[in-house]
């Protein structure tokens, strides 16, 4: 080809650099690619042409271009920096840090070298050298919000929570208009159970930029955790509009819908993905959840036989099945589900084997076969607690520090903190105690509307040192507690409470009944000296027992061995017992087995104790049309039965550790 003269090559590199600054980067590349193709050697056209393929995703080709242009300028920091981040990109991280090094020995104080150093060494998971160099860019430039944003990332990965909060705090400041930043903040905000400033922190995120996808699937997902499913609703539906071809999205449109009762809206997302991906399992196991809601045994079981023929080697087919009705001997179910506990070659993971064997506890308890099912139920709380590690000396310790700093002359120090409210209605006591019944037969109330379980006070640990700006541990930092930040955190809380009660409401009261805000009733009582607290009480066996045969989550490590089991529950009692001599005649007890015997006497004395007029309603708790998220879901949908008083007695011969604990 002739070659260009002087005054071509001129235009010609212009009008490249016109054609980039209009985003025409198709144009600029036909451009780029005449002129090397004439005079190869023009630097100018190499670094564009390998911009136009960074800016378009092609990193091959543009760390091809950006090898040539090296080997021309190989002094060149900038080159040294695209060239490894062009090897980033493709995962090539130890290439890349060599080029990353390069760049800072040729100029030290290259700052975007020194982070993008220590974002490639996070990739390797190398977070002491990682952070190091992140260190050495603030020192550099100590406002850097990008240096500020992914050390803050980086120390999220190892589980250091004040630093990670404390950065990435910093880059939200630095660079308020940043969605991404704010998006990692809010994340770390809930990561330390600050959910209500996490809240704050989301929402923000999505009004900035209502195009940034991450923005709405993260803050639906956290609406959903926090029961204000109208809410995520509109995130997730946002967020479909903005990535129609996703199918998780889908999914998470179902499942919403599934928690607001609406069973047709929950069907057409499920039905909308599996026409776009016939053999999507988790749509398939969310439409069987569907029927599972509805009762429609035959198709549950249908979709549960689709799920086995398209992945045999699996569980999850033949465990929907197995909840879609109560098992009778001869069904089938027991056999189908024991082959994953006796075939070795079974390649499927000790959380699928850990809920295989509860859902075999579960179908031999439905047949009466007591023995089998005991075994089942011991050998999954056995893997799940392989998983986890409780330490009954600190569990005990948590709850001896509690007693000790919430006592009577702490109240009587701190009696003006307090704010007249009396909008809660606090519902504790252990799990499977009874806490979902007495919900459901208090919201029943036309006055009342049910929370579930409300996240907020279970980050007391974590929030308080924060929200006071102390580095005082909890609970002993609540001396330095001031009236200005009691009354934010207790209207932080009524604020979440409104969300979650939806709009359009006008209750005057709402109810929370996470079981273990039994540890902070103290702090519940000094935000709030009006506010009515209820304590469900249960036969301490059958509440036992009914843990042991529910796979719950990580936040209850003791609910896995029968002794951590009775532990536990005597440093519960020894609390109760404290927090009635501290607040006699705030806490109102009841007993499952009395309001099983009697519900109108029983539900009449629960809105007595709130300070109501009775509401006939309360008699048919299970017509309320309100979604009930927690372990008891299916019961308290039921009218209230009694197979589950004394249910213990047909285990008693397998209890004795449990019965030795709770001595």
């Amino acid at each position: 080809m002739k070659q260009l003269s002087k005054e071509q090559l001129s235009e010609m590199l212009m009008q490249g650099r016109k054609a980039i600054q209009l985003g025409a980067l198709g144009q600029a590349e036909l451009l780029y690619l005449s002129i090397l193709k004439s005079r190869p050697d023009i630097t100018e056209a190499i670094a564009s042409l390998a911009y136009t393929y960074t800016s378009t995703k092609q990193h091959a080709k543009a760390e091809m271009h950006l090898r040539k242009l090296l080997k021309l300028m190989p002094n060149h920091a900038q080159t040294h920096i695209n060239l490894a981040n062009s090897l980033f990109e493709q995962k090539q991280y130890l290439e890349a840090i060599t080029h990353y090094k390069a760049a800072i020995n040729l100029e030290p104080k290259q700052v975007d070298a020194h982070i993008n150093l220590g974002f490639t060494y996070r990739m390797l998971k190398k977070y002491d050298l990682a952070i190091s160099y992140l260190h050495s860019a603030l020192d550099l430039d100590k406002v850097n919000a990008k240096a500020f944003h992914v050390l803050g990332v980086i120390y999220l990965d190892i589980e250091d929570i004040n630093r990670a909060l404390h950065c990435l705090e910093s880059a939200t400041e630095l660079s308020p208009d940043l969605t991404e930043y704010r998006v990692s903040f809010a994340h770390v905000l809930e990561k330390a159970k600050l959910y209500f400033e996490a809240g704050l922190q989301y929402h923000k995120a999505c009004e900035l930029n209502p195009n940034y996808l991450d923005s709405f699937i993260l803050y639906g997902d956290y609406l959903a955790k926090m029961y204000r499913h109208d809410e995520a609703l509109e995130c997730y539906t946002r967020a479909a509009y903005l990535s129609p071809k996703n199918l998780d999205v889908f999914d998470k449109l179902g499942k919403t819908y599934l928690a607001m009762n609406d069973i047709d809206a929950a069907t057409i997302q499920y039905k909308v993905a599996l026409e776009n991906q016939p053999k999507r399992l988790t749509s398939l196991l969310g439409l069987g959840q569907v029927y599972q809601e509805l009762g429609d045994t035959a198709k549950g079981i249908e979709i549960s036989d689709e799920i086995i023929a398209i992945d045999k080697s699996k569980p999850d087919g033949y465990l929907l099945k197995s909840r879609m009705k109560k098992s009778k001997p001869g069904d089938g179910l027991a056999e189908q589900l024991l082959q994953f506990t006796t075939n070795v070659s079974a390649e499927i993971n000790d959380e699928a084997k850990c809920r295989t064997h509860f859902a075999l506890g579960k179908i031999y308890d439905d047949q009466n076969n007591y023995a089998d099912a005991f075994m089942h139920y011991s050998i999954g709380n056995h893997l799940k607690n392989k998983t986890l590690d409780y330490n009954a000396a600190a569990d005990e310790s948590k709850f001896s520090k509690l007693i000790a700093i919430y006592n009577a002359q702490l109240f009587k120090d701190f009696k003006h903190l307090g704010v007249e409210s009396d909008m809660p209605v606090i519902i504790i006591g252990m799990p499977r105690s009874g806490t979902t019944l007495t919900e459901q037969i208090i919201s029943s109330h036309k006055n009342i509307i049910g929370g579930g379980e409300v996240e907020f006070w279970g980050g007391a640990p974590d929030s308080i040192p924060f929200r006071l700006d102390t580095k005082t541990t909890y609970p002993e930092c609540m001396s330095e507690i001031n009236v200005k930040q009691a009354n934010d955190i207790a209207k932080m809380y009524e604020a979440l409470l409104l969300k979650i009660a939806g709009p359009n409401t006008n209750p005057k009261h709402i109810t929370d009944k996470m079981p273990h805000n039994f540890l902070h009733i103290g702090l519940i009582a000094l935000l709030f000296p009006n506010v009515k607290i209820i304590h469900t009480k249960r036969d301490p066996i059958d509440t036992c027992l009914s843990i042991f045969f529910q796979r719950f989550g990580n936040g209850h490590p003791y609910a896995f061995d029968l002794s951590n089991l009775g532990f536990h529950y005597k440093q519960y009692l020894r609390i109760m017992r404290h927090w009635h001599e501290l607040l006699p005649g705030r806490i109102m007890d009841i007993n499952y087995e009395d309001t099983i015997a009697d519900p109108e006497y029983w539900s009449r004395k629960l809105i007595d104790h709130i300070g109501l007029e009775w509401d006939d309603a309360c008699l048919a708790p299970h017509k309320l049309e309100r979604t009930v998220k927690t372990a008891s879901h299916w019961q308290v949908r039921q009218p209230i039965y009694k197979t589950s008083v004394q249910r213990w007695k047909n285990y008693e011969e397998f209890l004795q550790p449990l019965i030795e604990a709770l001595k």
